[in-house]
């Protein structure tokens, strides 16, 4: 199978060969941890963030164990700490916060911060990779029927990334991501329809190196009528609620709009917006702007989001930016998936129908990105998008579904690059689902894997998750 030979002897080698290091980091002052620190093995682009609870686990090869880790966060000084002290999973680090005053700001124009915006979509030739690149990421995604957890999967994955040259064609791309093939496509499960944004550069490719998923999809009622189909097995009808993320961990990609140059980064539309200024800060001991962003009329459907980006101030590079949906936006939003599937034989005789119509409709998504800077550019570090979606239909009681999916970059290759062979390429189109993937499990590469300590399997997540057994004996179970 596609990546599992190669995947173990990886593993193998990694074991001899690397060093693991863990620890959490803190705000000095408070104590607090700090999530989605930024975690850099010093002069590589070799990393990863911190989870929720500010913790981290980061392996590599030994020939780095002298040289030091640096950690980053908007707000806080650097701290570097050699590789040799990080030897203990206990190991604390305190970063000190930087205090700042809006008063040292001298607006000299009136639309400054707009103007500061377009300056930096002129420098991405200059700020970001002019060439394709190869990410070595980690991906995550959750599923949420109502208030249950009821799926997981997550992958090691190797992204050919093409380059930041303003060439994306979103009519092609769209037309290759919305392939669906019913002779190839399982009916019993159904994609989950995602923004139109997110859909990926046709000209990039990914391939899927080791995955893992859950077994378990909880007890929750499907039929409305319950008391006049009591006699029907509704485990025959479990598929109807048996969503899937579709397109796979390239699909959050459309989320960089720098790459893009779209909506707020598009020169030609953020005009629509109205730039102010949320706060100064620093990041990597530099200085930055934190500017918020909204329409400039509401009822304006090609200005639908509000958010913040922070930006460097000397390179004009985009550190991050978050956005949602406005609230005119919502109720506009028409983003949906219809399906008629043929009714089990057993249901269609108490029921009286031949098929059953099951509608799932995005109704809001919020979205998080952020960079990194490795030899002077900028390179995708991190997007995490959570959607909310209605789901109505014949049969089975309406239900709320939320998804949440989380793309980390690991490391940046830039050199004897190639795209995956054809065999190898996880298809890029809405109908292919990771969760459905036919990768079988391998243990022993994810032993030394940097992926995220997951906290968001922690508390009511894992307790859903795991409500029949543990999430490892799940993943040996669902090959």
């Amino acid at each position: 199978m596609l990546g599992f030979g190669s995947s173990s002897s990886f593993a193998q080698q990694k074991k001899q060969e690397t060093i693991t290091i863990e620890a959490t980091v803190f705000d000095k002052e408070t104590k607090d941890p700090l999530p989605f620190t930024n975690v850099l093995l010093e002069n590589t682009s070799i990393g990863t963030i911190t989870n929720e609870d500010g913790k981290f686990e980061l392996t590599f090869s030994k020939k780095y164990a002298s040289s030091s880790v640096i950690f980053s966060f908007v707000g806080y000084e650097n701290n570097s700490i050699p590789v040799k002290k990080l030897k203990s999973p206990t190991y604390k680090i305190f970063l000190k916060s930087i205090s700042t005053s809006l008063d040292e700001i001298v607006v000299t124009a009136k639309n400054k911060y707009k103007e500061m915006i377009n300056e930096a979509i002129s420098l991405i030739p200059k700020n970001y990779a002019q060439q394709a690149v190869t990410l070595e990421t980690y991906y995550r995604e959750l599923t949420k029927i109502n208030d249950n957890y009821t799926k997981f999967a997550d992958a090691a994955t190797e992204i050919y990334y093409s380059a930041y040259d303003n060439n994306f064609d979103y009519l092609l791309s769209n037309t290759n991501y919305k392939q669906f093939n019913r002779l190839e496509f399982n009916i019993n499960q159904v994609p989950f329809p995602e923004p139109k944004e997110f859909v990926a550069d046709m000209r990039d490719k990914t391939k899927i190196i080791a995955l893992r998923k859950s077994d378990n999809l909880q007890d929750y009622k499907i039929m409305e009528r319950s008391e006049d189909l009591k006699s029907i097995d509704t485990t025959n009808l479990k598929w109807l609620e048996n969503n899937e993320i579709g397109g796979g961990p390239l699909r959050l990609t459309g989320a960089d709009k720098v790459k893009r140059q779209a909506d707020f980064f598009n020169p030609k539309i953020n005009h629509k917006y109205k730039f102010t200024l949320y706060g100064k800060s620093t990041y990597n001991n530099k200085l930055v702007y934190i500017i918020s962003f909204k329409p400039k009329d509401s009822n304006d459907i090609e200005a639908p989001y509000i958010g913040e980006i922070t930006l460097e101030e000397e390179s004009k590079g985009i550190i991050s930016y978050s956005y949602e949906l406005t609230k005119k936006a919502k109720k506009k939003l028409n983003e949906r998936f219809a399906a008629q599937l043929r009714t089990p034989e057993i249901v269609e005789k108490e029921s009286k129908k031949a098929f059953i119509t099951r509608i799932t409709s995005l109704k809001d998504f919020k979205v998080y990105v952020n960079f990194s800077v490795y030899q002077d550019k900028w390179y995708l570090k991190r997007i995490k998008a959570t959607n909310s979606y209605d789901n109505k239909g014949d049969l089975f009681e309406s239900y709320e579904a939320t998804t949440e999916s989380e793309l980390v970059v690991n490391s940046i290759k830039t050199e004897k690059l190639s795209p995956p062979e054809n065999e190898n390429i996880f298809k890029n189109n809405f109908s292919n689902s990771l969760f459905t993937y036919p990768l079988p499990y391998d243990p022993s590469f994810w032993k030394d894997y940097n992926a995220l300590i997951p906290t968001a399997l922690l508390g009511k997540a894992l307790e859903d998750l795991e409500a029949k057994e543990s999430l490892e004996s799940q993943f040996q179970n669902k090959n």
